[in-house]
């Protein structure tokens, strides 16, 4: 996106945005250009709806110079299958002079501070081979990018949230029904603007915080735009200005418009996390008053032969192996923050630390012990393990140094993002049960420290609990300072990369390893 660092300026940014083009660059180029020459410069152009239209030549007139922007324009993906093809293959994103395309997903900030958060296509569901489809993983893996920078400026999208007219009129004629996944996004992201195409709408501001129960919080304007030469004459062309808010005081940020509603994503946030608690509780309640819980659901035993992480699962990645011991074994993390964060697994499958047996605790306890060991003497450095029971049905102890900070350095910054997110942790003595916090069945965060204090988090129907939590902590700028690497699918390596970090870490890890019985120092698998 170079020619947009070029011509952003520090203060306040003018801005237009468009509706869905539908191959109509014709008219588009001409009313663009024309409003850029009466009240420009503008400083970008943004089109978050359908770019193609049936006639493809339309988009190779555009390629070709046949018509032309006078404004840097940022556009989406495809939106329909037999337009993907056109989107392959395009050089850093370059369609044609002044027109970028932004890519699948992602988040972009200018050299102005800008934060433009994109989602190209529609919702092809949890998996979807699909070029002109997102999936939830991309929804995660966006929700993670945008964690480490407290909100966005902007986030454009093809299609619609679901519930966005909650408590404002709706416009005329039909509405599209939403994607739920949209909501949790927006609502997690908090863009200061909500840009798609549609119908036309430009709902009041909501707010992203509960009155009197949660910290002020800066509003978010959700607007539709319709297609470009609409017959119904429906306002397709935006034009607004913004300073990006990292160059805001807390108090110009926050000030609060003399119209806003509620936020129109709780009721969505509160049924998925109902329907999410429900199926939880069928597959890992415990009944009774029984404290201690042992081994894993029948149910979830019989998935170890298709588990990525049950050792004897033909689907485990060996290579990364490092150590094994009598019921864990010690792995190289996938998509690592650092080379030298590894993972505590069990062989088997269990899902959490709340099902261990207590010599399968003990084994953990030992990893933990040599990789504190090695950390302190090798790398001068203190550990940080954390563990998240939510989402995942094999657990994984994520272990990584982190150099020159202190125990209550690193509290600081857990509670930073605790407070971020409105998350109710709770501190754990190293000398406490940290189980006896947690009800039997319910999901949790735990984060233990150098001194084996924890900080615990339990999952509830409350509040939506951010997955990367752990990784976006370690990864901020106050500790590791590499917040673009939050999301480990941005961070995978090849996997001749990954046996050579294995090797380097395993012959450093051999005096600590408490289940080393070979006393060479071979490297062979």
């Amino acid at each position: 996106h170079y020619f947009i660092q070029s011509n952003l300026s520090m203060s306040s940014l003018k801005i237009l945005v468009a509706g869905g083009v539908d191959g109509n660059f014709k008219q588009l180029c001409s009313r663009v250009n024309s409003v850029n020459a009466k009240s420009g410069p503008f400083h970008l152009l943004l089109v978050p709806g359908k770019v193609m239209g049936s006639d493809a030549g339309t988009w190779l007139s555009l390629r070709d110079g046949t018509y032309t922007l006078d404004v840097p324009t940022c556009i989406l993906g495809a939106t329909e299958e037999q337009h993907s093809q056109y989107f392959e293959h395009i050089p850093d994103g370059h369609v044609t002079e002044n027109v970028t395309y932004l890519g699948r997903r992602g988040v972009y900030t200018t050299t102005s501070g800008l934060s433009i958060a994109y989602l190209s296509g529609v919702f092809g569901g949890g998996i979807s081979n699909k070029p002109h489809c997102y999936t939830e993983s991309d929804l995660n893996i966006l929700q993670a990018q945008s964690g480490v920078l407290n909100g966005v400026d902007i986030l454009i999208t093809s299609e619609w949230p679901a519930d966005i007219c909650k408590y404002v009129k709706k416009p005329e004629g039909s509405v599209p029904d939403g994607i739920r996944h949209l909501s949790h996004l927006a609502n997690s992201m908090k863009p200061r603007y909500h840009f798609t195409s549609g119908p036309y709408f430009e709902r009041l501001p909501y707010r992203n915080h509960k009155i009197l129960k949660e910290k002020s919080q800066y509003c978010t304007r959700f607007i539709s735009l319709d297609s470009v030469g609409n017959k119904g004459k429906k306002k397709w062309l935006y034009a607004f200005n913004i300073i990006p808010m990292k160059h805001l005081s807390d108090e110009e940020l926050k000030k609060q418009p003399a119209e806003s509603t509620e936020n129109p994503y709780q009721e969505v946030e509160k049924e998925d996390q109902r329907k999410e608690d429900e199926k939880q509780q069928h597959f890992y309640s415990v009944p009774g008053e029984k404290r201690k819980m042992t081994g894993a659901p029948e149910s979830e035993k019989k998935r170890d032969s298709s588990c990525w992480f049950c050792l004897k699962s033909p689907n485990v990645e060996k290579h990364l192996v490092i150590s094994v011991g009598t019921t864990m074994y010690l792995a190289l993390a996938k998509g690592a923050l650092t080379n030298d964060h590894v993972m505590i697994v069990p062989t088997n499958h269990i899902k959490c630390q709340q099902f261990l047996e207590d010599a399968q605790q003990e084994d953990v306890e030992k990893f933990k012990k040599a990789l504190r060991t090695m950390n302190r003497t090798t790398k001068k450095s203190t550990t940080v393990f954390f563990e998240r029971s939510l989402a995942t049905s094999h657990m994984q102890i994520q272990c990584l140094p982190v150099a020159r900070y202190s125990v209550s350095d690193i509290k600081d910054v857990f509670y930073t993002f605790a407070e971020k997110y409105n998350l109710e942790i709770q501190e754990i003595p190293g000398d406490e049960d940290w189980k006896d916090a947690v009800p039997p069945g319910a999901d949790y965060f735990l984060a233990e420290l150098e001194n084996e204090d924890k900080i615990l988090f339990i999952c509830s129907q409350k509040i939506r609990f951010p997955l990367q939590f752990g990784r976006e902590v370690l990864a901020s700028e106050e500790l590791l300072n590499m917040p673009r690497r939050v999301s480990w699918k941005e961070c995978k390596v090849s996997k001749e990369q990954e046996e050579h970090d294995v090797k380097v870490f395993r012959k450093a890890f051999a005096q600590f390893d408490p289940f080393n019985v070979d006393d060479s120092d071979s490297d062979s698998d």
